[in-house]
């Protein structure tokens, strides 16, 4: 091989013939200054090329500060655990490939490099989908408790429930009061980060799994409602409106189309309306839903009946009391005890009882007509200067003489005096035998 000093001294001596010492001195020197320049350059070289390397490693460093990993993973089986740190560890490699791709090419506008980064905006957004489901599912696991704890659930609940037990862990099938092992479906990621379980064969996504459904106390309180009403109208002896049975009966066609609301007011309240036998005839699939609905709001109807009709009887025996033995009616006025009431009160408007010195008086008894009560009440009467007669069941309104027109009495018009007798059965002009 031929030495490359000796070349380069060869071409600096060539044509002067010069001692071939000094010559060959000369090259290597050439040749040393050289071999330098060649250095310098690799050194730069290499400057370059690791400050590239910086800037792709800074790209790559900002682009994995942006990912979202931040997962709790306590209250969490070891198997469940494993599952949630395998599809983060697979999810940040893919993220971390395409942060690197990224990170090489200088021009963010190219459908590679968007390409790369539509990648790590997937990862991305899967391991914020995670997070948010992960916590989404460690509190229906402690509501789920809770509502069980408290008995919030609906026995109407079939599949639901039972669904529920398993995924958060609570399945004890063999009702030993223990979670029973291996029948519990831990969850699992599904792509986009959603958590899905095996149920029964089946892969249900957590977000579309139905959750069970409570026990409607809201709707029974209406219906305990309607039933009371229903009762009053009976025990104050009106009519039973045929209009009203019918719009109640609309109002449960409506409201028991949501089928929890059914479902709960067959297996929550079966004494309501007798549902019983409804429910087991819909648990031994004897009859449809439908069918089922239809029979729960004809019993409901007929229990708003029943209670129509047993408020009428207690209205029908307070009548029989008022009448005499001969059988011929008489006026509620006219029975013992408030005939009694109505005599003294009487004695109070003869002129001889001072009602500025012995103040605002009071009976007990209903008062009938256009503002008829329900049933006995005490009211407050009192009698003013000018003679005008206040009656209300609000002493301080009597005493204030704030009193709404019906309950005013002027014993100088015909019309007031004639109120004043049919109301109360009293005589606010004296009459004497």
């Amino acid at each position: 091989m031929a030495n490359n000093a000796l070349i380069e001294g060869a071409k600096v001596t060539g044509k002067k013939f010069l001692d071939v010492g000094k010559a060959v001195a000369q090259g290597f020197a050439a040749s040393s200054a050289a071999g330098a320049s060649n250095r310098a350059e690799q050194k730069a070289s290499q400057k370059d090329r690791a400050s590239k390397n910086q800037k792709i490693q800074d790209k790559v460093n900002s682009y994995m500060n942006n990912l979202k990993t931040d997962m709790d993973f306590t209250s969490f089986s070891p198997e469940e655990t494993k599952t949630m740190r395998n599809a983060l560890v697979s999810g940040r490699t893919r993220y971390a490939n395409a942060a690197m791709q990224a990170s090489r090419l200088d021009d963010t506008t190219s459908p590679e490099y968007m390409g790369y980064v539509d990648i790590m905006q997937e990862v991305n957004n899967t391991f914020k989908n995670m997070a948010s489901q992960i916590d989404a599912y460690k509190k229906g696991k402690v509501d789920y408790a809770t509502n069980q704890l408290e008995g919030l659930y609906s026995d109407g609940n079939g599949e639901a429930n039972a669904n529920a037990a398993k995924i958060y862990g609570f399945a004890d099938i063999d009702e030993d009061g223990v979670a029973d092992k291996g029948v519990s479906a831990p969850f699992k990621i599904l792509a986009g980060g959603n958590l899905g379980f095996d149920l029964d064969g089946k892969e249900v996504t957590y977000n579309n799994m139905r959750q069970p459904f409570f026990k409607d106390k809201d709707f029974l309180n209406v219906l305990n409602k309607k039933v009371e009403t229903a009762y009053n109208s009976g025990i104050s002896g009106k009519n039973n409106n045929p209009y009203a049975i019918k719009s109640y009966k609309q109002e449960l066609e409506t409201s028991l189309q949501n089928e929890d609301r059914l479902k709960s007011i067959i297996f929550d309240f079966p004494s309501e309306a007798d549902l019983k036998d409804i429910g087991v005839a819909l648990d031994n699939n004897e009859i449809d839903l439908p069918t089922a609905r239809q029979k729960v709001i004809d019993n409901l109807v007929k229990a708003r009946e029943y209670a129509y009709v047993e408020g009428k009887k207690q209205y029908d025996i307070k009548q029989k009391k008022a009448k005499p033995t001969n059988g011929n009616p008489v006026s509620y006025f006219e029975t013992t005890p408030i005939k009694k009431e109505i005599e003294l009160i009487n004695n109070r408007f003869d002129g001889e009882f001072d009602f500025k010195e012995q103040g605002t008086q009071n009976f007990q008894l209903r008062r009938q007509g256009k503002y008829g009560d329900t049933k006995t009440r005490e009211y407050y009467y009192n009698q003013n200067a000018d003679g005008i007669i206040f009656i209300s069941p609000n002493k301080d309104m009597v005493e204030s003489e704030n009193v709404a027109k019906s309950n005013t009495f002027n014993p100088a018009i015909d019309a007031d005096v004639k109120r004043a007798k049919e109301e109360f059965g009293i005589d606010i002009i004296p009459t004497f035998e």
